[in-house]
């Protein structure tokens, strides 16, 4: 199947959408010529709704492995000019995509420890890169901290759960908002200095990569310089 690097305002097709919390839906569009689109994992798509009287763009974390025919999306339906389309949406609807874009990538070699920060939807790079180490059977030492307000919230979470058994991966979820009747066991409250020492000790021998709301990306990237991370490394996505 012939690979390209990039496309711009391509058509591509629905075909897929899975529900994967209250408020979270997955969306897999494929090539409508069946060309797959390399790209590094963490880099982000520009997804356009087109009809007679609106132009609509958006930018989203791919959230798939490379290469791939299909790119595979993980939108929170905020009921916007663009979202409310998407929820509207069937298969075999015509979206308009080009990528990839952005500096957040993950490329890092096999013998690094790696810590993902995530917020909310901020999951989709960090699926993507996971999916791809999976993909490629590289004994990658992970260690992901992921922040939603509810536990009702926690998209892909069989699948995060497979991953920790298959790799070298352990998730901490936090949930910001609970309510007794949810009778959560884990870590609450946002993320914090006190939160990362405790669940990741070793964090300072590991590259910290962050995607989620821009206050949830400051918040974390102070704390880990706070605790005496080097900038250098540290690499950060907002959104938002």
């Amino acid at each position: 199947m012939p690979t390209t690097a990039t496309v711009m305002n391509k058509p591509y097709v629905l075909t897929e959408t899975r529900k994967l919390t209250p408020t979270i839906t997955a969306y897999t569009f494929k090539a409508q010529d069946g060309t797959s689109i390399d790209f590094t994992p963490g880099m982000f798509a520009m997804l356009t709704y087109k009809d007679s009287n609106i132009n609509i763009s958006r930018a989203f974390s791919i959230a798939n492995a490379p290469p791939s025919d299909s790119l595979e999306f993980v939108i929170a339906l905020v009921h916007g000019a663009f979202t409310s389309k998407l929820e509207n949406a069937k298969v075999g609807d015509t979206y308009y995509i080009s990528a990839p874009y952005g500096q957040f990538k993950f490329e890092s070699s096999a013998d690094e420890k790696i810590l993902f920060f995530a917020g909310g939807t901020g999951i989709a790079p960090f699926l993507s890169m996971l999916r791809s180490i999976r993909a490629k059977k590289i004994n990658m030492d992970c260690r992901m901290m992921y922040s939603v307000k509810y536990p009702d919230e926690i998209a892909e979470n069989e699948e995060l759960n497979q991953m920790e058994i298959d790799m070298n991966l352990k998730t901490f979820i936090t949930v910001t908002r609970p309510k007794p009747e949810d009778n959560w066991k884990g870590d609450t409250g946002h993320v914090d200095a006190a939160m990362i020492q405790k669940d990741v000790p070793d964090f300072k021998d590991r590259v910290s990569y962050i995607c989620g709301p821009p206050a949830f990306v400051k918040a974390v990237k102070d704390d880990l310089v706070s605790l005496g991370v080097p900038e250098k490394n540290i690499k950060a996505e907002m959104w938002g």
